[in-house]
C-alpha cells in the first residue's frame, strides 16, 4: 500500500476530538481515520503534566503501529503540555494540534481575542502563550466554561438553560470588545449556534476543528500525500473504554452512525 493511502491518526483524551473527525469527513472525504480516545483515563486536565506526557507516548506508539501519515491532536490539553512529546516520536510524518491551528487563524484576522474553554486549558495559560508568539501585540481575553462540558455530554445543546448559562459565562469578554472567539474545546462545536445567537455576527468565531483540517490539508499537500483513492474514507474508532452514553455523544459529534469501535489497552 502506498503511503499516501495510509490512514490520518487522530486522537484525543476523550470525545471532544470527533469533532476534528467530522470536520475531516467533510474536507477530506477520501481520507482513512484512526481515532483514538483515552476514554478509561479521562479527565486529562486534572493530571500532572508527567503523566499526561506519558499516556501521550502510549497513545502515539499505538497510533504509530497503525501506520498512519499524520497525526492530529485533537486535544487542548494535550496540545498545550505534550506536543513536543507527540513531534519526538512523530519523526517526518506531520503533526497538528488544535491550539496552534486555532491560535493561527485568529491572529491572521485580529487583534483582540477571546478564548473560551475548560478551566484545566485556561489555567494552562496555552492560548494566550500561542498567541503572543505570533503577535505579541494581541489583546487575549480567556473565560473558563466549566460547565459547558458536562451539559453538551448530557445533549443539552440547545436547551433554554445552556443559552442562560453561555450568557453568564460570556458577558466579561464580550464587554472587552473582542472582535474574535477562540472555541477552545472540542466539545464547544456542538453549541455553536447557541454562541453565535449570543455574540452576534460581528465577532468571528474560531472552530480550531476546521483550522486543524485546513493545516492538516496544506502539511499533506505539501508532502504529497493526499489520498488518491477516489473512494469513500474508512474510519476505525479506538477506545481504552465505552461508557454507557459514548456510542449516543459520538453519534451526536459525527452526526452519523458510530461504528467500527474497538476497545484496547495501551499501557
Amino acid at each position: 500500500m502506498s503511503f499516501k493511502n495510509s490512514p490520518i491518526g487522530v486522537f484525543d483524551s476523550g470525545i471532544g476530538g470527533l469533532s476534528v473527525v467530522k470536520s475531516l469527513m467533510e474536507s477530506l472525504p477520501n481520507e482513512d481515520v484512526i481515532y483514538f480516545g483515552d476514554i478509561a483515563r479521562i479527565p486529562y486536565g486534572t493530571k500532572s503534566v508527567a503523566t499526561i506526557k506519558k499516556f501521550t507516548e502510549q497513545t502515539v506508539r499505538f497510533l504509530l503501529k497503525q501506520e498512519v501519515k499524520a497525526i492530529v491532536i485533537a486535544c487542548n490539553t494535550i496540545s498545550a503540555v505534550a506536543k513536543d512529546t507527540v513531534l519526538q516520536l512523530a519523526g517526518n510524518i506531520p503533526v497538528i494540534d488544535v491550539i496552534s491551528a486555532g491560535t493561527k487563524a485568529s491572529t491572521d484576522i485580529s487583534n483582540k481575542i477571546g478564548v473560551i474553554a475548560t478551566p484545566a486549558t485556561i489555567n494552562s495559560n496555552a492560548y494566550p502563550r500561542a498567541i503572543h508568539e505570533i503577535n505579541p501585540d494581541s489583546e487575549v481575553f480567556a473565560q473558563a466554561c466549566a460547565l459547558f462540558v458536562p451539559m453538551i455530554e448530557e445533549g443539552f445543546t440547545d436547551h433554554p438553560a445552556l443559552e442562560l448559562i453561555a450568557r453568564d459565562y460570556l458577558a466579561p469578554i464580550l464587554e472587552d470588545d473582542i472582535d474574535s472567539l477562540i472555541l477552545g474545546c472540542t466539545h464547544y462545536p456542538l453549541i455553536y449556534n447557541t454562541i453565535t445567537k449570543i455574540v452576534g455576527d460581528k465577532i468571528k468565531i474560531i472552530d480550531p476543528a476546521i483550522t486543524t483540517c485546513k493545516q492538516l490539508t496544506d502539511a499533506l499537500v505539501a508532502r504529497n500525500l493526499l489520498n488518491n483513492n477516489s473512494r469513500q474514507g474508512q474510519y476505525k474508532f479506538y477506545v481504552t473504554d465505552v461508557p454507557v452514553k459514548f456510542q449516543k455523544i459520538g453519534e451526536m459529534f459525527l452526526n452519523r452512525a458510530l461504528e467500527q469501535i474497538e476497545v484496547v489497552s495501551v499501557e
